[in-house]
């Protein structure tokens, strides 16, 4: 698993540009000066924990500390919109205490003596139709594959997605994962349309070949996944390249690279044919860590 100071680990290239994870990107261009840096963003959490750019709201009159968007920037994937300063983390276990609220969901009491109690952290969609925020609500039993039909079948840092199973967040990004997964955007169970970051198995175990078709199932594609350049088999998107990311897979041969909300799609290529899918101003640009064959890289 990788420790949270990883979150900034990205590697140089040789070429000098701009840092790709925090600069608009558009289809062929990319700005110089600086040096050139590709940061793994299937890694859900910014290098920095914050990202100063999202919209901040003040909570309105009457509003829960469940339902009220943070005051603060939010720590990792925007797809969570938590800060661990001023609302649960879906990442972890919070308690009765904490939450003032009591382990069934009903009335918090001072007295009742379950201040230590265990509960789940979920990002649920508001009824305003608001961007989702990170709530306590009672804790399941359900962990990691376990099936579920909601989100209360889940324990405490896990959700349950549209497969039915119960998955760990990576809010915070990959170090909550264990080295076996990725995090991964994945549709929660109900409400489908909520979209939240979450610890996938890497399919197949021993990883995917990047750009071969047959490598990955009908729908799916081969992308690098984690900051050591594992790969595996992820759901084909809509996202082209230059397209954001952190909410909606990349196409066919690319891959998601950048941090938080910056997070854009970049054509995956080989090094030594690069004008069979890069443009006439690109190259193709690989290295360690993403890329430990230097057979591939991305289109830069």
């Amino acid at each position: 698993m990788i420790s949270r100071s990883t979150l900034s680990f990205f590697f140089a290239l040789a070429a000098p540009t701009a840092l790709l994870g925090g600069c608009s990107i558009s289809t062929g261009s990319f700005p110089s000066g600086g040096t050139r840096t590709v940061i793994n963003a299937s890694d859900a959490a910014t290098a920095d924990g914050g990202d100063a750019n999202i919209p901040q709201e003040t909570p309105s009159a009457g509003s829960s500390a469940g339902d009220a968007v943070a005051a603060t920037p939010y720590e990792g994937s925007p797809l969570c919109n938590a800060s661990r300063s001023t609302a649960c983390y879906p990442d972890d276990p919070t308690t009765s205490l904490f939450c003032k609220l009591a382990p069934d969901g009903g009335p918090y009491s001072a007295t009742s003596g379950y201040d230590d109690a265990v509960l789940a952290c979920h990002v649920q969609s508001s009824a305003s139709g608001a961007a989702a925020q990170p709530i306590c609500t009672p804790a399941g039993a359900g962990t990691s594959g376990s099936a579920c039909l909601g989100a209360a079948d889940c324990a405490a840092g896990f959700e349950c997605i549209g497969s039915g199973t119960c998955q760990h967040y990576c809010c915070r990004g990959e170090d909550a994962c264990d080295t076996n997964q990725f995090c991964d955007i994945q549709p929660t169970a109900a409400p489908p349309q909520t979209k939240v970051p979450v610890c996938m198995p890497v399919r197949p175990p021993t990883g995917c070949q990047l750009l071969n078709a047959t490598s990955c199932s009908v729908g799916q594609t081969c992308a690098v996944v984690r900051l050591n350049g594992a790969t595996s088999c992820v759901a084909i998107g809509s996202a082209s390249v230059g397209d954001p990311c952190y909410e909606e897979h990349c196409g066919r041969g690319m891959v998601c690279l950048g941090s938080s909300a910056q997070r854009r799609c970049y054509q995956l290529c080989q090094t030594a044919v690069p004008a069979d899918t890069c443009t006439a101003k690109q190259t193709c640009k690989g290295g360690l860590p993403l890329f430990p064959s230097p057979e591939f890289g991305v289109c830069q």
